[in-house]
């Protein structure tokens, strides 16, 4: 009778068998909410980074720009009053005052080629009050300037005029580019003639090298004359006027006489522009914008890169604390049911001592 009336004291093993719940996973959706928030950081990330970028080409272009223009005008200046001082030489006036001795002529002709091969000059010429060539540096080439005349050139205008002559063109005899300069040979008061120093800046073109920016030097007339993209040469930024398509026409300053449009996308280009006060002209440093938005997006990738990072980590730390708030929480919950388990089972055994020991009184 007590065999049948008693009972294990801790019950069946499966009753205190406990499993343990499932962590949940982290919240990945909070997450990826909270990336969206800041995403948009990513925007004047982006913005100063392009800022910046910029800022420092400007800075760099214009440091070349200003070694250009001082290279140029350092040529410039190099043969500048080169006619004004020839033009006082006797062998020079003797050639003006008797065009048809030969000897004359010869031995003005040996010295302009000698100064011209000293002073790097490209030619010299000495034309006549009427812009006729007498005696040239190049009088044994081909494409000797002897015997042409020049008096449509505005330099031999400005000259002839007691003036400074200053142009840069095509040569009509020699088809090559050069700026001009000539001077008034005087005899006296009376202007008995003009020498012209032609200078070539064909080199200035190549000192700009195989680079991403390109160089753009535009006359009074906005027509290219020197850049470092051979397709832009001669070609116009803007359009012309009637009076300088005439004005071209009669100087015969380019190879045409209309020059062709030039179209540059000012979303694809950063242009930065310094004007020769003394020439007119303006010279122009061209930058792809491809160089700064490279660096742009390394930028955000990066920022974004980072942005990533720290989201992993922010969810490896979420899932750490979960995983470790769930096990406080499950070791809570085995104590209280183990707790709860031995109190019954205490009260279970003092429940049958107390019948034991009724059945046995």
């Amino acid at each position: 009778m007590i065999a049948s009336r008693h009972r294990q004291p801790f019950g069946d093993g499966q009753s205190m068998t406990m499993t343990p719940a499932l962590p949940r996973r982290p919240r990945w959706r909070s997450l990826a909410l909270l990336a969206l928030c800041l995403a948009p950081l990513l925007w004047p990330l982006e913005h100063l980074a392009e800022r910046y970028y910029r800022n420092v080409l400007a800075n760099q272009n214009r440091q070349t720009l200003d070694l250009y223009v001082a290279n140029l005008l350092g040529t410039l200046h190099r043969y500048e009053t080169l006619p004004q001082i020839l033009g006082d030489l006797p062998a020079l006036r003797a050639a003006l005052a008797a065009p048809g001795d030969t000897p004359t002529l010869v031995n003005a002709n040996r010295l302009l080629s000698e100064i011209t091969r000293q002073t790097g000059a490209d030619v010299m010429y000495l034309m006549d009050a009427n812009g006729l060539t007498l005696a040239a540096s190049n009088s044994e080439q081909k494409d000797s300037f002897i015997g042409r005349n020049f008096s449509f050139r505005p330099y031999f205008i400005d000259a002839r005029a007691g003036r400074t002559g200053r142009f840069f063109g095509l040569g009509t005899t020699s088809a090559k580019r050069g700026y001009f300069f000539a001077g008034p040979v005087r005899d006296g008061e009376r202007i008995i003639g003009v020498l012209v120093v032609k200078v070539d800046l064909d080199h200035t073109e190549t000192l700009w090298g195989k680079t991403p920016e390109q160089l753009l030097l535009t006359d009074q007339n906005g027509v290219v004359i020197l850049t470092s993209n051979p397709e832009w040469r001669f070609r116009a930024t803007r359009d012309l006027t009637d009076d300088e398509k005439k004005a071209i026409v009669a100087i015969q300053s380019y190879p045409t006489r209309d020059p062709r449009p030039l179209r540059i996308d000012e979303h694809a280009w950063l242009t930065q522009t310094q004007a020769i006060e003394e020439t007119g002209w303006n010279v122009n440093i061209l930058a792809p914008r491809a160089l700064v938005d490279r660096q742009v997006r390394t930028v955000v990738a990066i920022g974004g890169a980072a942005l990533l990072v720290l989201m992993l980590l922010l969810g490896l730390m979420m899932q750490r604390r979960r995983h470790y708030l769930d096990r406080i929480a499950f070791e809570a919950k085995a104590r209280r049911e183990l707790e709860m388990r031995v109190i019954e089972r205490t009260s279970d055994l003092e429940g049958l001592n107390s019948r034991l020991r009724q059945e046995v009184l």
